[in-house]
């Protein structure tokens, strides 16, 4: 076994313009591995049940692709957490395992097994083996039946742009540009709904010449979008065509085109008519993969079924061009409602905003440019809005915030995401740089070392009404750090050192932060070491404003007055969310399942960014109301609220192990299920699931059965 020393392979991916480290380190406390994404700072760790000797191994013998591989002679392989396993052999999916299936031994062969926890993609290689799944208390455990040797594959799910496109302001040549996203595309079969088969859209900068690099070099996919060459058609279809792989192309009447088939768009409603398109397509091509090399059954296909029949085998077997016709032959009657969309993008049709574009179509956000019907908001110095608000404007201090500002309200959307890409600053949406979604992908830029939160309580009447949990996740150590009263010299100087999560709790006033001493305008500072950031304060979107502009990824601040009783829930329920793996949008949706409205808060940043992975790869909140359910019943209601981004983000899978629910595409549609309350104790030792109960967010492993009834 190898001591105070690790194994790491640096290997590139697939799609990616830079190189991603994995390391594999010698467990301290027991018999394994640890298992190190340092791209995204993620560790889990591997434990084998006898001493191991790490030894690199080829990666081209997996069936999926992988970024570096380890052998060890071993038995059995335990990661800390319950997943399903998917056996493949032959390069075929075989059988899919979870903890309510039963733990059979296949028959003896060689085989390869989708075994991954939420933090990477892990793959086990065995030959000669005949292998079985299991799942104890806490965690889930391969059993290879004798000890052998067995390669243990790892991909990262980091991504990042494969090149860079250098556009003119001339829109003919942004179309070249959005022409080149469906490069990105690691296929073309209906499998690229999974979104760990769509890789990033290559990065846009403006320059004086047309550059597109041959490594971007768009599909031939015999697939077209035709719209009048200006910014906001070009912005407003670049989804479409990044899904479709599809080249945008000059034409009066807005039109998509996929061989023979045409499907016209209405120019005075094309966001509308693309978003229908879009979700249409995808939603089919989420089901008809089930023929593919998952060939497994979701609510979602199921729920399909009952609308219409499908050849799902001849569908998959089509080149996209025709199968994207086919669809178009499909009544949407059949598809609407089985997914609701995530993310809305609003974006002033610009060319200084082109550069923003990759970063949206990554996440399949739906573009509205121009943005539709906007309202100019003037926020007062009162806490007039916050209805229930009753208490001292503690966030402030007095006489400090007289001036009426201006916000802009984006028409509603929807979607429970959010982003503003114009003019202005948006209330209840993201509000990014471009620079601040190049940043995103250097997160986390350390070794996978503890997430460092800093919680500063600038006024000592406010400490005890918010101290959020942050140490709540068990693949990342987490490091919090306290301070009180700090002076500006000390603020600025946290402000310049290295801090993960910033939880500012204070007051906030037009000339800054405010210390014993005065105030720190964060305007000041030249650069920032936060990455990311909650102030809660009245008013503290500038202060915010300038963190974001010094290098911080994002964060949540307030557009307005706050009373300290709401300020307080906020912080707590900010905190309490972001620990457990939820993006900002997803926090921002999450204040109004706890009945908090978030009209004053808004995000700074990527509206998409998490400080980390949730325990379950899935973001989501849960909903329970016990005086819905019945105290005699058998099973207890539940509603899911899901949250996707990244490699969880739409097309993704999402089971319930303990509910009596079916797997479903991942989306934002809330789903209804029951737990039976048989299998209550054992959901409720799951550590780390938010629950709304009742109106207030707990956690699971705070909750007792008792107060279920």
């Amino acid at each position: 076994m190898l001591c105070g020393s690790n194994y790491a392979v640096v290997a590139g991916r697939r799609g990616a313009s830079s190189r991603v480290t994995i390391k594999f380190d010698p467990l301290d406390d027991s018999h394994g591995i640890r298992v190190r994404d340092t791209a995204e700072g993620e560790q889990f760790p591997l434990r084998t049940d006898c001493a191991v000797d790490p030894a690199p191994a080829a990666t081209d013998g997996f069936t999926m692709p992988v970024d570096a591989a380890v052998a060890v002679e071993a038995r059995e392989l335990h990661i800390p957490v319950f997943s399903s396993a998917v056996f493949w052999q032959g390069g075929e999916a075989i059988e899919r395992v979870d903890a309510s299936g039963p733990a059979e031994r296949l028959e003896r062969g060689t085989y390869e097994v989708d075994f991954s926890p939420p933090s990477v993609k892990l793959y086990v290689r065995v030959e000669d083996a005949a292998p079985r799944c299991v799942y104890t208390d806490d965690h889930a455990y391969l059993d290879v039946g004798e000890t052998t040797r067995v390669i243990v594959g790892v991909r990262s799910h980091h991504e990042t742009p494969a090149g860079t496109v250098t556009v003119t302001d001339d829109p003919r040549d942004l179309m070249a540009g959005v022409s080149t996203f469906g490069s990105a595309l690691k296929t073309l079969s209906p499998d690229r709904s999974w979104p760990t088969l769509r890789g990033h859209p290559p990065a846009i900068e403006r320059g004086s010449v047309l550059d597109v690099p041959e490594a971007v070099t768009p599909p031939e996919t015999d697939v077209r979008v035709e719209v009048p060459p200006a910014y906001g058609p070009i912005f407003t279809v670049a989804p479409l065509a990044f899904y479709l792989g599809a080249s945008v192309e000059p034409g009066e009447q807005p039109r998509l085109v996929a061989g023979d088939a045409v499907r016209e768009f209405d120019a005075t409603a094309l966001a509308a008519d693309v978003q229908d398109v879009l979700e249409h397509v995808f939603t089919l091509d989420c089901v008809v993969r089930e023929a593919g090399v998952y060939p497994f059954r979701t609510a979602t296909g199921e729920e399909l079924d009952d609308r219409v029949t499908l050849d799902y085998e001849a569908h998959f077997e089509l080149p996209l061009a025709e199968r994207t016709a086919a669809y178009l032959d499909v009544p949407r009657a059949a598809t609407a409602g089985l997914l609701d969309w995530h993310y809305t993008a609003h974006v002033a049709p610009d060319a200084q905003y082109a550069p923003a574009l990759p970063y949206l179509v990554d996440e399949l956000a739906v573009v509205h440019s121009p943005p539709g019907d906007v309202r100019t908001l003037d926020q007062t110095p009162s806490p007039d809005s916050l209805g229930s608000a009753s208490g001292p404007l503690a966030r402030s201090a007095p006489a400090s915030s007289s001036s009426t500002c201006s916000v802009v309200a984006p028409a509603a959307a929807d979607t429970p995401g959010q982003t503003w890409i114009a003019d202005g600053y948006a209330v209840r949406a993201a509000n990014p740089t471009v620079g601040s979604f190049r940043r995103a992908f250097q997160w986390p830029d350390d070794d996978g070392g503890p997430l460092d939160v800093h919680v500063v309580y600038n006024d000592a009447r406010l400490e005890a009404s918010e101290q959020p949990a942050y140490d709540i996740h068990s693949y990342r150590e987490t490091s919090v750090t306290t301070s009180q009263n700090l002076t500006t010299s000390q603020l600025r100087s946290v402000l310049q050192s290295d801090v993960d999560f910033l939880h500012f709790v204070g007051h906030v006033t037009d000339a800054g932060m405010v210390c014993p001493d005065g105030a720190l305008d964060v305007r000041t500072l030249v650069n920032t070491g936060v990455s990311a950031f909650l102030l809660n304060g009245c008013r503290s979107y500038e202060q915010g404003r300038a963190l974001l502009t010094a290098g911080a990824v994002g964060g949540i601040v307030t557009v307005d007055d706050v009373a300290d009783a709401t300020a307080g829930r906020v912080g707590e329920t900010v905190g309490a969310l972001l620990a457990a793996g939820s993006p900002l949008y997803a926090i921002l949706d999450g204040l109004k399942r706890v009945g908090i409205s978030p009209g004053r808060y808004s995000i700074l940043g990527d509206g998409t960014f998490a400080v980390r992975r949730s325990q379950s790869g899935s973001a989501n909140l849960l909903v329970v109301n016990t005086d819905a359910a019945d105290a005699d019943a058998d099973a207890i209601p539940i509603t899911t609220y899901h949250y996707p981004k990244g490699e969880n983000g739409m097309g993704s899978v999402a089971s319930y192990r303990h509910a009596t629910a079916a797997p479903v595409v991942h989306s934002t549609s809330p789903r209804q299920m029951t737990i039976p309350r048989e299998n209550l104790d054992e959901f409720l030792a799951d550590s780390g699931i938010p629950v709304v109960l009742d109106g207030d967010l707990r956690f699971t492993d705070d909750l007792s059965a008792a107060e279920f009834r």
